[in-house]
């Protein structure tokens, strides 16, 4: 028997062989498949190696020396003995056993061939440490959130000895794995005892670990779950009661949280996500990502462009904002109702006619409203319209309403008396714009005139011959009809075979409408009456009549 001296400190853990890989195997005879501790975890064990080459195995030697800071003793072991195999693929085996104080053995293993010598370093330990345990383990708080991820670990190493006895071991580290992949440490003082601070950014369990040493194997703790709680937050979002379209508006709100004792203040620093959807189009999309200052509060200066639904909302995208959405409950604003757009409009090719107008005869008002859009164009609009009246340009009275279809409002209304029309567009009849106004235009109203029983006599009649014209004039005034008393008439003869009406005379009505003027016939053509215009009547022109002249 071998006896090597151990000291004290570290860990106990079995290490497999690894093969050695085919690129460095290729370079060197032989090659360690495996080697074995035949008594795991004793003081006393055998040594077995496999190994195999391209040359005769002439040897096998073996080094045993502590592991991490144990002595700096070493001892060579060579009296291994072929018991497996053949000389270029076999097991070799220690005669006598080796035996080892307290404590873990590194092995390295020397291999010599007809060819040459190699050395694997460190191809297994004798693990002849004590074991450890961890005990008295805290971990506080169990939950943690964005705001407060650190947790205090607390815990005991214990080593036992054969006999089942525990004892404090002191100077060790003890390590809690972080969930960022980073590891937290305490070392034991005289009792055992460590306390550390680790960071949790998310949800995991927590283990109290001991790495080992070179007279203590490792240990660990049971698991403890340290939970990450989302904090709950609340989002406001306001806008302007009214949205003109082509308008910047503001977006305003704030972004709140509630910490661990329940109370709420602002959250500063994080964006958001501020969404449109035009009106039925089901097509959300982002229009800016506001960012919330120190008072929790943001702001965006949106352009209004039509009717949709607008949302807000926080901590709800895990890929770009892992951080926001796994440290905080997602909240929203909004919520995704539809708000109406107002359109501004204006009036284009407003025009009142005939003019003049009869009194009492019908006035058509016409023309066209236009919406005014974000980008500046103008579109055909919708709506109603009020033709209005005034008499004095100043003050206006509404007079008829009509609709607007696509673009173009057309209404009728009885004419009464001279004055200004134009047409409104007003705010109150259901529909969302901004009023505005036509250009007036003045529309005089007369007196409506006509003829009855115009007659140019006798047909036919002779060269040379009397021919009679007579008619008689009515008038409509305030709504009386009668005759047209002691006006101006004009006598209009058109040769046959013309065009052009040529006056041949004039004459005055009686006090009942009539006149009556008489010619010398001379050539076919056609007769007519004309009543002129004047400040206060419309013109009226009888029908023709024409004469043949034999």
């Amino acid at each position: 028997m071998r006896r090597l001296i151990a000291l004290l400190t570290a860990l106990a853990v079995t290490v497999s062989l690894a093969s050695v890989p085919a690129q460095a195997a290729a370079a060197v005879s032989a090659r360690i498949n495996d080697v074995r501790i035949l008594s795991p975890n004793a003081a006393t064990t055998k040594i077995e190696v496999a190994a195999e080459g391209i040359a005769d195995i002439t040897k096998v030697r073996a080094d045993v020396y502590a592991y991490l800071k144990g002595s700096t003793t070493r001892l060579s072991v060579d009296d291994f003995e072929l018991v497996e195999g053949t000389v270029r693929d076999g097991v070799w085996r220690t005669k006598s056993a080796v035996t080892v104080d307290q404590g873990r053995w590194w092995v390295d293993v020397e291999l010599t061939t007809t060819e040459d010598t190699r050395l694997w370093p460190q191809r297994v330990i004798i693990d002849n440490g004590l074991d450890t345990v961890i005990d008295d383990v805290e971990i506080i708080p169990p939950t943690v959130d964005v705001e407060n991820p650190g947790i205090v670990f607390r815990a005991r190493l214990m080593s036992r000895a054969a006999d089942g006895t525990l004892s404090p071991v002191a100077g060790a580290t003890l390590s809690v794995a972080r969930p960022d992949g980073q590891t937290a440490t305490a070392v034991t003082g005289a009792d055992g005892r460590a306390e550390g601070t680790a960071d949790f950014i998310r949800s995991a369990n927590a283990v109290v670990a001991y790495g080992g040493a070179f007279l203590y194997r490792s240990s660990k703790s049971a698991a403890v779950l340290v939970a990450k709680q989302r904090l709950k937050t609340r989002l406001t979002m306001n806008l302007p009661d009214q949205l003109i379209v082509g308008d910047r508006v503001p977006v305003t709100g704030k972004l709140e949280r509630q910490d661990r004792d329940g109370v709420w203040a602002p959250l500063a620093g994080k964006q958001l996500d501020l969404q449109f959807d035009p009106a039925t189009d089901g097509d959300w999309r982002t229009i800016a990502n506001p960012v919330t200052d120190a008072n929790g509060d943001y702001s965006f200066q949106a352009l209004i462009t039509v009717t949709g639904a607008w949302n807000i909302d926080f901590a709800n995208d895990p890929v770009n904002l892992p951080d926001d959405y796994y440290g905080y409950e997602s909240s929203y604003a909004g919520p995704r109702v539809i708000r109406q757009v107002t359109h501004r409009t204006s009036i284009t090719g407003f025009n009142a006619a005939p003019e003049p107008v009869g009194q009492g005869s019908t006035l058509r008002a016409y023309g066209n409203v236009l919406f005014t859009m974000a980008d500046g164009t103008k579109v055909p609009g919708y709506g109603t319209v009020r033709l209005q009246f005034s008499t004095d340009g100043r003050t206006w009275q509404n007079k008829a309403t009509g609709a607007v279809s696509e673009g173009r409002f057309e209404i009728r209304v009885p004419a009464q008396r001279d004055g200004y029309w134009r047409a409104y567009v007003p705010d109150d009849d259901g529909y969302l714009v901004i009023p505005s106004v036509s250009n007036a235009d003045h529309v005089d109203v007369k007196y409506r005139t006509w003829w009855t029983d115009f007659n140019a006599s006798p047909e036919p009649v002779k060269k040379g011959a009397t021919i009679t014209v007579k008619g008689r004039l009515h008038r409509d005034k305030n709504g009386v009809q009668g005759p047209g008393p002691h006006a101006p008439v004009y006598v209009y003869f058109k040769r046959a075979g013309t065009t052009t009406y040529t006056q041949v005379a004039t004459a005055t009505t009686d006090s009942n409408g009539w006149f009556k003027k008489t010619f010398k016939a001379s050539v076919d053509g056609t007769w007519m009456a004309v009543y002129k215009e004047t400040s206060g009547y419309l013109k009226s022109t009888s029908q023709g009549d024409f004469v043949d002249v034999k």
